[in-house]
Formats: structure tokens, sequence, C-alpha cells
């Protein structure tokens, strides 16, 4: 009769990886090579939406984790409770954020946040300050309304209208007449 030595289950992921190390060669320098890849990959990605999301970029609040978002009209916001986005070990969140949606609800949140980089930040919030919006739509810009203060002194003249009297004490009497005419028929 032959007996089979199962090893625990504890055991079984070092003892494997032994016998792969002995086997093969460690496979550490392989899985590195891949995770600093991926890291890569995911920087790259990060760095993208933040410049092409740029009119969505949040801001961390000084003291504590509400955010301001970086927009037109700035507002204070929180990271929704369903995000993945986690607070480090000191309990608060990136400092820079990229979020897709923002939720309005009693206290407003954003949601599908992306945590980015300082560095990558700087440069996009420069050029939405020099940004010239009636440029890029083709316009000449905003649309100034001329007063009298912008006219050049030209002679004023005071013009009445024929047959239309500006007589307000005429009118006020004519409304209550109305008025207590109606209040009669009740």
């Amino acid at each position: 009769m032959c007996l089979y030595v199962i090893p625990s289950p504890v055991f079984l992921p070092s003892s494997l990886r032994t016998f792969f190390n002995l086997a093969i060669g460690p496979l550490d320098i392989r899985s590195r090579r891949k995770r600093e890849e991926s890291r890569q990959d995911y920087r790259n990605l990060r760095k993208a939406l933040c410049v092409g999301y740029a009119n969505q970029l949040a801001e961390r609040k000084m003291h504590h984790n509400g955010y301001r978002t970086l927009g037109f009209q700035g507002q204070v916001v929180q990271v929704h409770p369903s995000s993945v986005l986690k607070a480090d070990d000191l309990g608060k969140f990136p400092d820079y954020v990229v979020y897709h949606e923002l939720i309005a609800t009693p206290r407003p949140y954003m949601r599908n946040v992306c945590s980015v980089e300082m560095r990558w930040v700087v440069p996009v919030i420069n050029k939405l300050k020099t940004l010239d919006v009636y440029k890029l739509s083709g316009g000449t810009g905003p649309v100034k309304e001329e007063t009298e203060r912008d006219v050049p002194d030209l002679p004023k003249k005071n013009v009445e209208v024929a047959g239309v009297v500006d007589d307000s004490e005429s009118r006020i009497l004519a409304a209550r007449e109305r008025f207590l005419a109606r209040k009669g028929k009740k």
C-alpha cells in the first residue's frame, strides 16, 4: 500500500513557488516588469484624463476632504461614497482629482473620480486662464451695451408723444373704481 502525503493548503503556495523557482527560475522579475508596465499605462491614462477633462478638475480643500471644482463657477463638493477613491493612511484624499459627473443632492457629490498629479494640473490650469472663449467660438467678444454715458455729447431733447399723457394719479383712480365695482358685484 502506497501512502501519498498531501501538503496542507496553507503551505501549498510557498512550496509551489519554491518548485517553480528551482524548475524555471524566479517569476518575480517577469511579474514585476509587467506590474511596472501596467502602472505606467495607468499613469498615462490618468494624465490623458487630466488633459481631456480639464473642465472637470477639482482641488482638495486645505483642512478637510472636501473639494472645490476648478471650472467656471467653483463649488464645494464631496467624493461620492460609492467611489473607489480611498483615503491614505492619514485619512486624506489626493490633492487633485478628475470627476466624470456631479450629483445634485442636498450635499453635492462627485462620481467616477480619478486622482491626478499636481504637475499635470498646473499647465492645464494656466492654459485655461489664458483661454479666450469668444475667440474659440468664432465671435468677436462680449457685446457691450452703449448707455447714454458712453454716447458722445449729443443735445438732449425732451420729446413728448402726442395724445399720451403720463398721469399716474388718474390711472390710480381708475383702478380704484374698477376694484370697487367688482367688489360691489359680489
